[in-house]
C-alpha cells in the first residue's frame, strides 16, 4: 500500500534509548531542550528545540476537526472528547491528512513523529501509516499500543518504530517488556506518562518499571502534558 518496503530495512542504532522524554504536548511554548533529553513537540510547534533530539506530535484523527479529510467514522470516545475528527481509512482522507502532516514535519526539521489515536483503527492500518511515515524518512514511537484490538507485535516490531509512549490506563511494565520482546526488540524505550490525578498510577508504574531497563516515568502538574517531571518508584 506504501512506496516503503519493511523488508528491506537494515537494522540501525537507535538514538532515543537511555534518554528521558519530555512529553509536552500541551505546552504552551517550545521548550529549549537539554542534549540529554527528548522533547516531543505540539501539533502546531514549528521547530525543533534548540537542544536534545525531539519528537513531533502527529495524529491519525483530524486534529482541528477542519472537516478537509473524509469520509469520517463515528465511533471513538476519544475524538468526541477532543472535539476530533475520526478519519475514515479507507477514505481519501485519511492519506492526505498524513502525508500533510509528514511533509510539514520534515520540511520543519523533524525526525521522529508519535502518530497518536492508533487505538481507534487496526493494526493493519496503523502499520500502513507508519510505512508511510517512513517513506518521508521519519522514524516513529507507537502509541498505547496495548489498547489496540488484535495483535499489536507487527506495529512496534516495525524498524521505523524507535519508542513507545504509554498513557495512564493504557498499559503497564510487564505488558510492554513482553510486547516490546516478542517484536524483537528487548531495549525499546518505553515511556510512561500520566497528567493531573495519575500521579500514583505513576508512581506505581515506576515501582513495576524498576526490574527492566530503559523504562522512565513523568507526570506533568501542569494539566495535560503542559510540564514534565521524573517519577521515580
Amino acid at each position: 500500500m506504501w512506496p516503503f518496503d519493511r523488508k528491506q530495512a537494515p537494522p540501525a542504532l537507535n538514538s532515543l534509548e537511555g534518554k528521558a522524554l519530555r512529553y509536552l504536548i500541551g505546552a504552551s511554548s517550545l521548550a529549549k531542550g537539554r542534549d540529554d533529553e527528548i522533547v516531543e513537540c505540539p501539533f502546531d510547534a514549528t521547530r525543533p528545540p534548540a537542544k536534545g533530539l525531539a519528537i513531533k506530535y502527529c495524529n491519525l484523527f483530524d486534529e482541528e476537526n477542519t472537516g478537509k479529510y473524509g469520509p469520517y467514522l463515528k465511533s471513538s470516545d476519544t475524538a468526541k472528547k477532543y472535539d476530533e475528527g475520526q478519519i475514515d481509512p479507507r477514505g481519501p482522507g485519511w492519506e492526505k491528512n498524513l502525508r500533510e502532516q509528514f511533509e510539514r514535519a520534515r520540511s520543519q526539521g523533524f525526525t521522529v513523529v508519535e502518530l497518536d489515536n492508533p487505538d481507534a483503527y487496526s493494526v493493519e492500518d496503523v502499520v500502513g501509516a507508519v510505512d508511510l511515515a517512513a517513506s518521508y524518512g521519519l522514524k516513529v514511537v507507537a502509541k498505547n499500543p496495548l489498547l489496540m484490538e488484535g495483535d499489536p507485535t507487527p506495529y512496534v516490531a516495525h524498524p521505523a518504530v524507535v519508542g513507545a509512549i504509554v498513557e495512564k490506563d493504557a498499559g503497564d511494565p510487564v505488558g510492554m517488556e513482553a510486547l516490546r520482546c516478542k517484536a524483537g526488540k528487548p531495549t525499546l524505550p518505553v515511556w510512561f506518562v500520566a497528567f493531573g490525578k495519575g500521579l500514583s498510577w505513576a508512581q506505581k508504574s515506576a515501582a513495576a518499571a524498576k526490574p527492566f531497563g530503559n523504562m522512565r516515568v513523568t507526570h506533568s502538574k501542569r494539566g495535560e502534558y503542559g510540564s514534565s517531571e521524573d517519577v521515580t518508584g
